[in-house]
């Protein structure tokens, strides 16, 4: 079986695909590669009758500080990642226990189990209101996220573009009623919009790949006895040692973009500028396979998951409490439980990757 290159060039989407953990590191770290991809894409894979059609939706996801680079970027993280302080985060324990506890109950009561909707969607969706401070429910926050994260990852699809925009509009208004942007610059209407859309980037980022994680958590702990007993029995540190462990063997994204910033060579190969770039957090390239395993990446000490150098994800701190709470109590509550004989189901998405169902026995 021949082996992933570092870097190839991707015929059928037309960009470059970084395979190599280290190199992933250069090119996330490095200025020569900007954060602009949705600006790109735009330009790529959106017709221009398209983009004047849906120009407030280009608009709104222009201004996700993720699609910036430093001193912007820099700027417009520090007050998110002040808000989602360590502390901060630990000061939700409580909080997450209590719904993941009503999350569980939720699953009980509703035969046949299924974990993701329950579960997995519950705890993320029901987590993110709370820090977020809106008022609609988990399948209405999975829902716009859903509706996003396939716009970002087909934009030549008209369809997919009406439901965004429409989503768009939905999660404006809400956020308009929302507590933690009213903390944020609201003095013109340039201010209004980039606080709104940098809520929604941080609504829209703790939902599905927190849900992916959370159910994946609990699939890949049941087909493991030892972790399971190891959790059962609360030794120390034993939940958080395996989230690690299920972050690094199925992440839930399994790609970020990069736009080459100039003509340069890589890794023996020429790059043009304008070139998009899917750096893989998996040590991988472009698999069509959502439920595998995979290489671990991983060098050193440090996994590329949550991304690397100044893009880190803000929220990781939160996922990784949410993925430990609900495994130490899913293990004390059903401590009998199994997967069903039904199949896990894996969503279509190429990027966002996570079950769609899960299907297990209580054992009580």
């Amino acid at each position: 079986m021949n082996a992933t290159p570092p870097l190839a060039w991707d015929e059928d989407l037309e960009c470059w695909v970084v395979a190599d953990p280290r190199l992933a590191r250069q090119v996330l770290h490095h200025p020569g590669f900007t954060s602009g991809t949705f600006e790109r894409s735009f330009q790529l894979y959106m017709g221009e009758a398209v983009r004047e059609e849906y120009r407030d939706l280009t608009a709104f996801l222009r201004l996700w500080f993720v699609q910036t680079d430093a001193p912007e970027h820099t700027a417009l993280r520090r007050p998110v990642q002040r808000l989602l302080s360590a502390s901060y985060v630990r000061s939700l324990a409580p909080r997450v226990e209590e719904i993941t506890d009503a999350c569980l109950d939720a699953l009980a009561a509703s035969p046949p189990y299924d974990v993701v909707p329950a579960v997995a969607d519950g705890i993320s969706g029901r987590v993110m209101a709370h820090v977020v401070g809106v008022a609609e429910p988990p399948e209405t926050l999975h829902r716009w996220a859903r509706t996003l994260s396939l716009f970002i990852g087909a934009m030549y699809r008209r369809d997919h573009a009406a439901e965004a925009h429409r989503t768009m509009v939905e999660m404006t208004e809400a956020l308009s009623r929302a507590d933690a942007p009213r903390s944020f610059p609201q003095g013109t209407p340039e201010d209004r919009a980039r606080t709104t859309a940098t809520w929604a980037m941080n609504l829209f980022g703790g939902l599905e790949t927190t849900s992916s994680l959370l159910a994946s958590t609990v699939m890949d702990a049941l087909a493991e006895p030892a972790v399971w007993d190891a959790v059962r029995e609360q030794r120390p540190g034993a939940a958080e040692e395996f989230v690690e462990r299920v972050l690094q063997r199925r992440p839930p994204l399994r790609h970020l973009g990069r736009v080459v910033a100039y003509d340069q060579e890589l890794a023996g190969e020429s790059m043009r500028a304008g070139d998009l770039v899917l750096v893989s957090l998996t040590g991988e390239g472009l698999l069509e396979e959502t439920g595998g395993g995979g290489a671990c990446p991983v060098t050193g000490d440090q996994h590329l998951v949550f991304g690397f150098g100044p893009h880190y994800c803000v929220g990781a701190p939160l996922a990784r409490l949410e993925a430990a709470v609900l495994l130490r109590r899913f293990a004390a509550r059903f401590p009998d439980a199994r997967i069903a004989a039904e199949t896990p189901e894996w969503g279509p998405n190429l990027s966002y990757v996570g079950l769609d169902h899960l299907y297990i026995e209580l054992g009580v």
